[in-house]
């Protein structure tokens, strides 16, 4: 198989906001777990087991759905990578984030939207630059964004990389959204988030679409520069960064959206990086990471984010969340109660949500467990279990139902099995289903 990056030569060093030096280990992204390296390639990795199938068996769980609101940990491991200088100046950073493990996470943990805001924040205080998110795309290599860039790389076109971009997009940041619009001669690739920070909206829309535009430029080893570039806030003072970022494309500030804009001819542009069977991979991987469910109500604004903060240091504790949120633990208790939930249930949705960025991880069981607030691997065994019956049952409940074979006038009528939860030690289920049988039998 042909290496992704083109033959040509690599970019010049990119202008960064203090001439970073990767902390140790984060320039060896090296995939996922059971990912096997290539070399010449910067961060490039394959899947083991890909060819074979993809993710998990025919009879397997079904892949769980990314978290809402979350973002890949590639993301803001970019962002601070590249708006740092060492290793101390970047966990330093990361921890005023609330993000203390960042850069020893997989490539398969999640964040929450917030704390990437939080980040953001954190960088244009330590840095006082208005163009900081343009000085952090810069750093931006082939490869940092995971199975994302590949999806790009490997397409055939400028046009059906951008549209596998767009479908996939979650697998980054489940709170983004890249919308295309086609008009004329022209292609518009908007940017936008379902939630966000509308203070920090701008830097996150200039970090977004810089990055978007050094994609589309490596894939056709190319300096192609988008015909127009529109921001929802005020023009900067000094636009050196952006001219860095866009080439010769026309700014426009105070527009009614933050996108990039191609001439509908660069959508048929071959990709000098295109590799169907590395294609063929890679969209194998994405279908292994749906994008979020639907999302529920939830209880108590700002509860799941707090206890997703309290699980790597221990079972988290409602006194603590109830302190944090401002408010009594009894308040706290009340307000479960009148919808319906209570705290073990809020706290078992919040530990299968992390869960799903944890279940290929190359951690032991026993640091899973700990990460989700667990004293031990077999009770992270038992939750696992039982979260895999409850979306196997979900999943039979939302299947069509087979045409009903109703019994003739006269005929014995035979209850319907009982349903059952199998107990692992005591084998409980067997024999509930034997008494079920049996009943059956006399009936």
């Amino acid at each position: 198989m042909p290496p992704v990056s083109p033959t040509t030569a690599d970019p010049p060093a990119p202008h960064r906001i203090a001439n970073p030096r990767p902390p140790a280990g984060a320039q060896d992204r090296g995939g996922p777990p059971g990912a096997s390296a290539r070399s010449g390639e910067p961060g490039g990795w394959i899947p083991r087991g890909e060819a074979a199938g993809g993710h998990g068996s025919a009879n397997g769980p079904a892949p769980a759905a990314i978290p809402p609101h979350t973002e890949a940990v590639v993301v803001p491991r970019l962002i601070v990578v590249s708006s740092t200088n060492g290793r101390r100046d970047a966990e330093s950073l990361a921890r005023s984030a609330g993000l203390p493990h960042l850069l020893a996470q997989t490539e398969t943990a999640r964040t929450p939207s917030a704390r990437t805001y939080q980040l953001w924040g954190s960088v244009l205080a330590r840095t006082g630059r208005p163009d900081a998110g343009l000085l952090t795309a810069a750093g931006y290599r082939p490869g940092l964004l995971d199975v994302f860039d590949y999806l790009m790389a490997s397409a055939p076109t400028v046009g059906e990389g951008l549209a596998r971009l767009g479908a996939h997009i979650h697998l980054i940041s489940s709170n983004s959204l890249l919308i295309t619009e086609e008009a004329g001669d022209e292609v518009t690739i908007s940017y936008d988030v379902r939630h966000g920070d509308e203070e920090l909206r701008w830097v996150v829309a200039e970090f977004s679409l810089a990055v978007l535009t050094a994609m589309i430029r490596h894939a056709t080893a190319d300096a192609l520069s988008p015909v127009r570039v529109e921001f929802t806030h005020r023009a900067a003072h000094r636009q050196g960064a952006y001219r860095e970022a866009f080439g010769a494309a026309r700014l426009e500030f105070g527009a009614g959206h933050d996108a990039i804009t191609l001439h509908r001819r660069d959508l048929e542009r071959p990709l000098a990086t295109a590799d169907p069977a590395l294609a063929a991979i890679m969209l194998r991987a994405a279908a292994a990471m749906p994008p979020p469910r639907a999302p529920q109500p939830v209880p108590v604004p700002g509860l799941r984010e707090v206890i997703a903060d309290q699980l790597p240091y221990g079972r988290p504790s409602l006194a603590d969340a109830a302190r944090q949120l401002a408010i009594s633990a009894r308040t706290l208790q009340r307000r479960l109660g009148d919808s319906g939930t209570t705290w073990r249930a809020e706290l078992d949705t919040v530990r299968r949500e992390q869960s799903d960025g944890l279940r290929h991880g190359s951690t032991g069981s026993a640091q899973r467990a700990a990460r989700l607030g667990f004293a031990e691997p077999r009770s992270l065994r038992r939750a696992m279990n039982r979260w895999d019956a409850d979306a196997r049952g979900a999943d039979r409940r939302s299947a069509p139902s087979a045409p009903s074979s109703a019994p003739s006038p006269g005929s014995p009528s035979v209850p319907p099995p009982t349903s059952q939860c199998t107990d692992e030690t005591t084998g409980t289920a067997g024999a509930a289903r034997s008494r079920t049988e049996q009943e059956a039998g006399t009936a």
